[in-house]
């Protein structure tokens, strides 16, 4: 089996999981800069990915396998199958802004985000709507140095805003960690990866 590890924050996540469940990885750390490694003690290859690429070599069947957010996953819309969500390392995606900020019904703003697709879905659901400007990184500066009113993105503790005078002005979804599969070796690799799902629910790492 070809397992996809990202090497952004579910990393750590990952790799404690799979641990819990009984699988080695032996010399794999979070720190490790090789794209490509066999473990044959635990019957896996290990690609290290990043988090936006990742759906993309899972759903082309490159790997069997990966852990991906589900923040990636609703951006990305990729074909896959996710049967778990791992416990530990969810976060949240939000509106963020200065306090009172967010826009009042009918009014025109400029929104801010890493995730333009999910960002217009959102907008969807709410009375106010928004020039949806895709950004790459630090999607907190836009609000701070008003290049757009609000922004989408996602908060681990909040600390980055509390520091900088931003708040949660809404909270849209829960996020984390997925394990997804490529359908046909999901397929052709069921009973493996029913064993897998087992050792994962009786380590306790999953919901």
């Amino acid at each position: 089996m070809i397992l996809a590890l990202p090497k952004g924050r579910n990393l750590k996540i990952a790799l404690a999981a799979f641990r819990a469940a009984g699988f080695g990885l032996d010399g794999l750390e979070t720190t490790d800069r090789r794209l490509r490694m066999s473990f044959p003690e635990d019957d896996l290859e290990v690609l290290m990915l990043k988090d936006w690429d990742l759906p993309l070599y899972v759903q082309y069947g490159i790997a069997d396998c990966g852990v991906v957010g589900s923040d990636v996953l609703e951006e990305v819309d990729g074909d896959l199958l996710v049967p778990v969500r791992f416990k530990d390392g969810h976060c949240r995606l939000s509106i963020i802004g200065y306090q009172g900020a967010m826009p009042k019904p009918g009014e025109q703003a400029r929104l801010a985000s890493k995730y333009p697709q999910t960002a217009r879905r959102i907008l969807a659901n709410r009375p106010w709507g928004a020039e949806v400007m895709k950004l790459s990184g630090s999607v907190e500066l836009a609000p701070l140095l008003d290049l757009a009113d609000v922004a989408v993105d996602i908060v681990q503790t909040g600390q980055t805003l509390k520091d900088n005078g931003l708040v949660e002005l809404e909270v849209v979804r829960e996020v984390a960690p997925c394990l997804v599969f490529n359908r046909a070796s999901y397929q052709l690799h069921r009973s493996k990866i029913n064993g897998w799902l087992e050792r994962f629910e009786a380590a306790g790492v999953v919901v």
